[in-house]
């Protein structure tokens, strides 16, 4: 603090629930975001804050502190353009790992693409938040289950994502984001930088076993750019991925890089 006004933030995260299904280890935790300003850079402010959060993580049965990739997170590592704070963070003991990306698309390229008729690809419905998160918790327990049913506590509905279903089941989703959703997903967090253009994204997705065959995925993904379309969005973002090839078939490219670290 500075004159009662704060010139630094620092925000640790530890996970609290252990009764719920998606738990990564009470030794895990993470530095979810560390923000000094300009002119309060350089004079130790940075340091003091990440030893505050390192000290109280460890406090907590913390062993190994990932930056970002948090549940719910801001970034899944350090931006690649940010050369410096990896090297800061170096300094402090962390260590590097993957280098996952994000993707770029615009919704006005759409490949055509066909998939098994007999499978409904569509957005989902009102009511069926329920069928979702029981979807996830068979196929995809943790942290996707863990998210969906918090977003659905908070507002968000089942309209905010592309389902395939067969015989009345949930066999796949897809989620969709937009700015103004009551909660932001992660893959528009960088829409700042788009001022004439409205930014949507895409993700996560996953398709059951039972179903699962070339091309469904892509079929998934294409669906949920169409419907971002008819929201008004003209530029998808895919973040935290390496899959550029999948991707890539529907006209996607590698946008921003980050670096995993870890101490």
């Amino acid at each position: 603090m500075k004159d009662d006004k704060p010139v630094g933030v620092v925000i640790g995260k530890h996970w609290p629930h252990p009764h719920l299904n998606y738990h990564p280890g009470s030794d895990v935790g993470w530095i979810s975001l560390l923000l000094v300003s300009k002119e309060f850079q350089g004079q130790g402010v940075g340091t003091a804050l990440l030893k505050k959060a390192e000290t109280a993580l460890g406090d907590l049965g913390t062993k190994t502190i990932h930056l970002g990739r948090d549940v719910q997170h801001f970034f899944p590592g350090i931006p690649s353009e940010y050369e410096a704070v990896k090297q800061w963070f170096e300094k402090r003991g962390y260590q590097k790992g993957d280098t996952p990306f994000d993707m770029i698309q615009s919704v006005y390229e759409l490949p055509a693409h066909n998939t098994d008729p007999s499978l409904e690809i569509r957005r989902g419905r009102y009511g069926e938040e329920e069928g979702i998160v029981q979807f996830l918790s068979e196929v995809f327990p943790g942290r996707w289950e863990y998210e969906a049913r918090s977003r659905f506590v908070r507002g968000v509905s089942a309209e905010d994502y592309i389902v395939i279903n067969e015989g009345g089941l949930i066999e796949g989703f897809c989620k969709i984001n937009r700015p103004t959703d009551i909660v932001i997903g992660s893959n528009v967090y960088w829409s700042g930088l788009f001022h004439d253009k409205t930014v949507g994204g895409i993700g996560p997705l996953g398709i059951s076993r039972e179903v699962r065959k070339n091309g469904l995925g892509l079929a998934l993904v294409r669906k949920a750019m169409e419907e971002l379309q008819k929201d008004g969005v003209d530029q998808i973002l895919i973040d935290w991925t390496t899959l550029d090839e999948f991707y890539g078939k529907l006209g996607f490219t590698r946008w921003k890089h980050y670096t995993h670290m870890s101490k």
